[in-house]
C-alpha cells in the first residue's frame, strides 16, 4: 500500500463514514414515532377516561360516594382493552388500583405479574442489536437515559408521578424503558364527571411497533451500508490501482533510465492509456527524447568546436615554432601576420561560440513584446540602406501591420546575418531584396533575404544551416567567418516558434518564419 494509494481509499471512505454516522440521526425519526404513539395513546386515554365517568359510582345509602364502583370496572374495563396490546388501569382518588385489564375483572391492587419468557436465540440476537444501537444512537444524539419501569405487586398511584398528576386532574405523559430495554409509554388522565375528579386512568403500550419499526430501518440501512461499503472498498481498489500502478511505472522507467549510461535508452509507453495519465506518459518520453537529443548536441557542439579550435590553434603553434628560427625579417613578418590571422579567427570563433551557447538561454529568459514585424523591418531596410554602399537594399511586399511576439534584438541579429550573407555572395551593384508576405490562413508572416548571386549548391539547402559549415566566395579570404552564422540565425527562429529555410529562386533566397498574434491593446 503506497502512501497515494492509501490517500485514496481513505478519501473514498470519508463520504462512507459522514453516511454512516447520519445513520444515527434516525433517532429523530425515533421521537416521531414516540410522540406520534403518545398522541394516539392520549386520545384513546381521553376516550376511555369518558366512558368510565359515565359509569355507575359505588352508592352508599342514597348518596353517591366520589368513589368508582369496583364491580362495574372489573367488567367494563377489559371489555374496552380487549384485542389489543392497551393496558388500562384505574386508580382511585386515595390512590388504591381499582382495575386493571390485566388481571382479567379480578378486583384490587395485587397485580399478576407472570414471568416472560426469553425467547428462542434469534430473538434475543434481534434485543441485543437493538441495544446496541439505541445506546449508540443515545450517545450521539446526547439523549438522556431514561427511567427504568418498576412494576410492584401492590400498585397505588404514588408508585406513578404522572398518576399522581392526573388524579389532580392534569394529563401527564411518561417514557420509560423495562429491564429488557424496551420501550413503555405510559399515559395518565383523570376520569371526572364535571369538575368532580373520580379516579385517574393509567394507559400503557409497550414500544415493540416503535422498535421494531426502528429494527426494519436500521437493518436496512446496515445492509446498504455493508453493500456501500463493499462497492466503495472496490472501486477505490481500482481507482487506487489505475492511478498508482502507471505512476510507479513510469518513476521506476525514470530511475532505470537516470541509471542507465545508454543514451539511446527510452522511457516505455502505458498501453491503452488514453487519459491524463497518459498524456503525462507520453510527456515525460517526450520530454526524454528531447533532453537525450539536447546531450547529444552539445556532445556534437563539443566536438565540433574542439575540432574548430584545433586548426587555428595548431597553425598558430607551427608560426610561433617557426618565427623563433628564422632570420629573415620578411619571413618573419609574414609569420606574424599569419599568428596575428590565427588570433583574429580565434576571437571570432569563441565570440560566436558563447553566442550560439547563449541564445535558448536568453530567448527564454528575457521578456518578449508584441511589436509590429513590418515596422521594424521597414526601419531596418532603412537603416542599412544608408550605410550599404555595394549594394541596393529594397522592401518588397506588404507594409500593412503584422504583429509578432519576440525579442526584437535577437530579430535584428538574424536580418543582419542574412543580409551580411547576401552582400557576399551578391554581385557589386546587384540588388537584395527584403520581401513581406502575410499568410491568414497560417495565421503566419514570412521575410524573406533575396539576393542576385549564383545560388547554394545542389544538396547543400540544409547543410548551409550546420554548425561550422562554410560555403564561401572565392574572392573571401579563408577564416574570416566562424560558420555559424546561419546556425545561430535558424536557432534564434525556433526558438520564436518561428523557422528558417533556405532555397534557390534566381539566387539564394533565405525566408524567415514567425506566428502572427492579436494586436495590443492601446487603451
Amino acid at each position: 500500500m503506497s502512501r497515494l494509494r492509501t490517500r485514496i481509499m481513505a478519501i473514498m471512505l470519508v463520504p462512507l463514514g459522514i453516511f454512516f454516522i447520519g445513520l444515527f440521526s434516525i433517532g429523530e425519526y425515533r421521537t416521531t414515532l414516540i410522540q406520534a404513539e403518545f398522541t394516539a395513546l392520549e386520545r384513546q386515554g381521553f376516550t376511555l377516561a369518558r366512558s368510565l365517568a359515565l359509569a355507575e359510582a359505588e352508592r352508599e345509602g342514597d348518596f353517591t360516594r366520589r368513589r368508582l364502583s369496583p364491580e362495574t370496572m372489573a367488567h367494563l374495563l377489559p371489555l374496552v382493552g380487549y384485542g389489543t396490546e392497551l393496558r388500562a388501569r384505574v386508580f382511585q382518588p386515595n390512590g388504591w388500583m381499582l382495575a386493571d385489564t390485566a388481571r382479567r375483572g379480578q378486583v384490587g391492587s395485587q397485580a399478576n405479574l407472570a414471568r416472560r419468557r426469553h425467547g428462542d436465540w434469534r430473538s434475543r440476537t434481534d434485543r441485543g442489536f437493538q441495544h446496541v444501537m439505541r445506546r449508540a444512537i443515545g450517545m450521539l444524539n446526547w439523549s438522556d437515559d431514561l427511567p427504568l419501569y418498576r412494576e410492584q405487586p401492590q400498585q397505588f398511584a404514588q408508585q406513578y408521578d404522572e398518576v399522581v398528576k392526573a388524579l389532580s386532574g392534569e394529563p401527564a405523559r411518561r417514557l420509560r424503558e423495562d429491564r429488557r430495554g424496551q420501550l413503555v409509554l405510559t399515559v395518565a388522565v383523570p376520569i371526572q364527571d364535571l369538575r368532580l375528579v373520580r379516579g385517574a386512568l393509567l394507559v400503557s403500550i409497550g414500544g415493540g411497533k416503535i422498535e421494531q419499526k426502528i429494527a426494519d430501518v436500521n437493518i436496512a440501512f446496515i445492509q446498504l451500508f455493508g453493500m456501500v461499503v463493499l462497492v466503495t472498498i472496490g472501486l477505490s481498489v481500482y481507482l487506487a490501482r489505475s492511478i498508482t500502478t502507471p505512476i510507479t511505472h513510469l518513476a521506476s522507467e525514470a530511475e532505470n533510465l537516470r541509471k542507465s549510461r545508454d543514451l539511446s535508452a527510452r522511457i516505455q509507453r502505458l498501453p491503452a492509456r488514453r487519459d491524463e495519465i497518459g498524456q503525462l506518459s507520453e510527456a515525460l518520453i517526450n520530454m526524454t527524447e528531447e533532453l537525450q537529443k539536447r546531450m547529444a548536441a552539445t556532445a556534437g557542439f563539443a566536438a565540433d568546436v574542439a575540432h574548430e579550435l584545433k586548426n587555428p590553434l595548431s597553425s598558430l603553434r607551427s608560426a610561433a615554432e617557426t618565427i623563433s628560427r628564422v632570420s629573415d625579417p620578411a619571413q618573419q613578418q609574414k609569420l606574424m601576420a599569419i599568428i596575428l590571422n590565427d588570433v583574429a579567427r580565434l576571437d571570432r570563433l569563441i565570440t560566436d561560440i558563447s553566442h550560439a551557447s547563449r541564445v535558448d538561454n536568453e530567448i527564454a529568459s528575457k521578456p518578449t513584446h508584441i511589436i509590429d514585424i513590418a515596422e521594424l523591418i521597414n526601419n531596418f531596410v532603412t537603416a542599412r540602406a544608408t550605410t550599404l554602399d555595394s549594394h541596393e537594399l529594397v522592401l518588397d511586399g506588404e507594409t500593412s501591420p503584422a504583429y509578432v511576439r519576440i525579442l526584437d534584438s535577437r530579430i535584428v541579429q538574424v536580418l543582419d546575418n542574412l543580409l551580411a550573407n547576401a552582400v557576399s555572395f551578391g554581385p557589386a551593384g546587384s540588388q537584395i531584396h527584403v520581401i513581406i508576405e502575410q499568410d491568414a490562413a497560417q495565421n503566419r508572416v514570412a521575410i524573406t533575404v533575396a539576393d542576385e548571386g549564383p545560388g547554394i549548391p545542389a544538396g547543400r539547402l540544409e547543410s548551409v544551416f550546420d554548425r561550422f559549415y562554410s560555403e564561401r566566395p572565392t574572392t573571401e579570404q579563408f577564416g574570416e567567418h566562424s560558420g555559424l552564422g546561419l546556425s545561430i540565425a535558424r536557432q534564434i527562429m525556433r526558438a520564436h516558434d518561428g523557422d528558417l529555410i533556405a532555397y534557390n529562386a534566381e539566387g539564394a533566397r533565405f525566408k524567415m518564419t514567425l506566428p502572427l498574434v492579436d494586436a495590443p491593446d492601446t487603451a
